[in-house]
């Protein structure tokens, strides 16, 4: 690679003298920064870099010093990130404030202008204290200084759930934040989500980028990120890639019914799911089980099996499914290619089920909490959502099968799991009693429509 900034530069290295190898210098390309040391040439990898700081110790013969601040993965399991710093000194603070300014230059992947400053990132931090067990705070604390090293600023709001946490974010200046951060689950997620689109400058607002800092009970975006990412599951690998700072675009799903609209970024959920989902908060109380309360719940409901009347119809993606051998189609449906106009259900091209059914979980993203994998086709972007329907005639041994097996995604692997990728969805639930859940909060029990917004939004993601 070019070298697009050299300057002196020296290694503080244990007790050897800082005047012995003064004269050495430095040399930073895009991607890493060389030295010599002993005799020989180094070379640091930005890859695990998050940000570089002036040291503030006082160094004999007036010298001036700064630390590289980077995270490396263990080779052990489970992989944490764990801090380790590079500290380096040169003869002048105006040649330190050029390598600090360079150096967050190049980690921001912009023009290297070493008499430039390069801002501080304001990030807007939602936490919520009631999130899982009840954690986030000590969460955010051991992972704040990660973000810090990363030359940004940082605001914190505790949110307090619901339609309060959704007006707070309205409220947000937008001109002075350049990304959010929640320390939650993806409850919080849903109300930030929520609050960004119907912001006065919604636009603008969705635009900013989204990190997950894994705190509540699913987290099923926080898992994908992280998957997608190539991290371990943790929050300190999360608030790594938040300081990395790279960004993709994700689809968001619009659940529109009576006249409202509601935005998800996670699943909209019917019958066993949506009951799993609202009727498992009732174990709330049982604040050690965490995340287990939601299995044990699955576990009953499978026990008390329950079919729900209904009819989906949806539109399919046309280049689906992408190969014989890929997940199961129903044997009764055929699939035509999608020539209908979205809003039209009743035009050709929209597959129609209509019976009685165990569940459907319509899927924006491939985990639905972070140890079930229930859309493993799915992709942040792809203009799509992905659908699990499961009828009636399952027996209880075989559901129970599909539950044990969803963490690896296996489930698809059983006949009974029917999977499909879709431009939109209609819900239409003909039995009197049941639940709706999108992103896990409940809604009315009547028809749904829903409808995939492309790339709309934007998430921290490697």
């Amino acid at each position: 690679m070019d070298i697009v900034f050299e300057e002196q530069l020296f290694l503080v290295s244990g007790s050897k003298p800082i005047a012995a190898d003064i004269r050495a210098r430095g040399w930073l390309t895009t991607t890493s920064l060389s030295w010599f040391h002993a005799g020989l040439r180094q070379t640091l990898s930005f890859d695990d870099v998050v940000g570089v700081k002036p040291t503030g110790k006082i160094y004999p013969q007036g010298f001036f010093g700064f630390v590289l601040c980077a995270y490396p993965a263990p080779r052990t399991v489970p992989q944490h990130r764990q801090l380790r710093e590079y500290e380096f000194v040169c003869s002048t603070e105006q040649m330190r404030s050029q390598w600090i300014n360079a150096i967050r230059q190049a980690l921001q992947g912009l023009p290297i202008q070493p008499q430039q400053i390069v801002p501080p990132r304001h990030l807007q931090v939602l936490i919520n204290p009631r999130g899982g067990r009840r954690q986030a705070k000590q969460v955010f604390q051991s992972i704040q200084t990660i973000l810090e090293d990363a030359h940004c600023q940082i605001s914190i709001l505790e949110t307090q759930g619901g339609e309060r946490t959704i007006q707070s974010v309205r409220d947000f200046d937008l001109s002075k934040i350049d990304g959010f951060v929640v320390v939650g689950g993806d409850g919080t997620v849903y109300e930030l989500i929520n609050g960004l689109m119907t912001h006065a400058e919604a636009e603008a607002a969705i635009a900013k980028p989204i990190g997950i800092i894994p705190a509540g009970t699913g987290n099923g975006l926080g898992k994908t990120i992280l998957e997608l990412s190539r991290e371990t599951y943790d929050p300190r690998n999360a608030a790594f890639i938040i300081a990395k700072g790279q960004c993709q675009p994700i689809n968001l799903g619009v659940v529109k019914q009576d006249g409202k609209q509601y935005y998800s970024i996670l699943s909209l959920a019917w019958a066993l799911i949506s009951d799993i989902d609202i009727k498992s908060n009732k174990l709330r109380f049982l604040k050690f089980l965490g995340s287990l309360r939601s299995d044990l719940y699955a576990f009953l409901s499978i026990l008390a099996l329950r079919s729900y009347q209904g009819r989906i119809s949806f539109l399919p993606a046309s280049d689906w499914p992408p190969n014989p051998h890929g997940p199961q189609q129903p044997s009764s449906p055929s699939w035509p290619q999608p020539t209908a106009e979205l809003e039209d259900s009743s035009s050709p091209g929209w597959q129609v089920l209509e019976g009685e059914f165990v569940a459907l979980w319509v899927m924006n993203v491939a985990w639905a909490t972070h140890s079930v994998l229930a859309a493993p086709h799915a992709r942040l972007a792809d203009g799509c959502m992905d659908v699990l329907i499961i009828r009636k005639g399952i027996t209880r041994w075989r559901l129970l099968t599909a539950f044990l097996k969803i963490a690896t995604g296996e489930h698809l692997l059983l006949p009974e799991m029917e999977y499909y990728k879709v431009r939109c969805l209609r819900l239409e639930p003909l039995s009197s009693k049941g639940l709706l859940a999108v992103d896990g909060e409940q809604i009315n029990y009547r028809s749904v429509k829903m409808d995939v917004l492309a790339n709309h939004a934007q998430v921290f993601c490697r």
